[in-house]
């Protein structure tokens, strides 16, 4: 009779400390999400400070070591106090997966000194991980978008790394345009693409065969360059637009010509880094063919 007395409060006491240990269901599971990552990769956005995302603030003022530019750390400072700031690190993605064994000359040098740079990068973003610390790159616009940190998500793959999407200067130069650059009489595709890097097939003559829309990041590329290549395929009355310093309010913009006409009107003069150029007839496409008018009416 103890026995079974005991026993009956044994097993009143294992349920009684059951019931007060809360479920997890599978919602609240779902609802916590996975384990938050400690490797970001954030776009900033081009231009002015205030077109940085809200999803962007946030994951800076998380973080506790952010590698960026001097640039953008005085940009985007005010969301950087009290954090250890890193720059120097900044074009690592050349030869990247590359054997210096096959190279030679200053190629294989540059190759060398890259990966002993890359190296020690990487070392520091896991000691920090390592040390139980959040780790952001800062890059302007969309940094999937020619940017020079993609390497790093293969790199840091196992890090499950987030990356942070930015507005892109193609959206901000879109914006300045004002126009919709999916829309024309002919065409509903868009191009994106740059100067003609070795090794890569498709050049800006190929592309340009079917005189669909196309925007050229130019990166300092020589202008006359770019010009002379689309001038292969496209005719000479093809719309072309420059759009210099997009997102900057104070200093955006807009210069409209033709292939035929575009050299003069840029002159002498200097296009800086943040210019991006635009090809294709929806640049003068319109929804409403101008009205004829009583005189044209009257000779027809």
């Amino acid at each position: 009779m103890k026995t079974t007395h005991r026993t009956l409060l044994l097993v009143l006491a294992a349920a009684a400390l059951l019931a007060a240990i809360p479920s997890v269901t599978f919602e609240d599971a779902r609802a916590a999400g996975p384990t938050p990552t400690q490797f970001y990769l954030v776009g900033a956005g081009p231009g002015d400070a205030d077109l940085i995302t809200l999803r962007a603030v946030n994951v800076l003022k998380r973080a506790d070591v952010v590698y960026c530019s001097e640039g953008m750390a005085e940009k985007f400072g005010s969301y950087l106090e009290a954090k250890e700031i890193v720059h120097g690190f900044w074009r690592l993605f050349p030869y990247y997966g590359q054997d210096p064994s096959e190279l030679e000359g200053e190629e294989r040098a540059e190759c060398e000194r890259l990966a002993d740079e890359r190296n020690e990068f990487i070392t520091k973003v896991r000691r920090a991980i390592g040390r139980g610390e959040t780790v952001a790159i800062l890059d302007s616009g969309d940094p999937l978008i020619y940017g020079p940190w993609a390497w790093c998500l293969e790199e840091f793959e196992d890090l499950q790394p987030v990356v942070v999407p930015g507005l892109s200067c193609f959206n901000a130069a879109n914006a300045a345009l004002r126009r919709g650059i999916t829309t024309s009489r002919q065409t509903k595709s868009v191009i994106l693409t740059a100067a003609d890097w070795p090794g890569k097939t498709d050049t800006i003559e190929k592309l340009s065969v079917h005189h669909g829309t196309m925007v050229l990041f130019t990166m300092r590329t020589e202008f006359e360059e770019f010009i002379a290549k689309l001038s292969a395929n496209y005719p000479p009355e093809t719309p072309v637009a420059v759009v210099k310093h997009a997102g900057y309010a104070d200093k955006e913009e807009v210069i409209q010509a033709t292939l035929a006409t575009i050299l003069d009107r840029i002159g002498n003069q200097k296009l800086p880094f943040e210019y991006l150029l635009y090809v294709g007839e929806f640049l003068t496409h319109r929804y409403k063919t101008a009205p004829q008018t009583a005189q044209a009416v009257v000779s027809d």
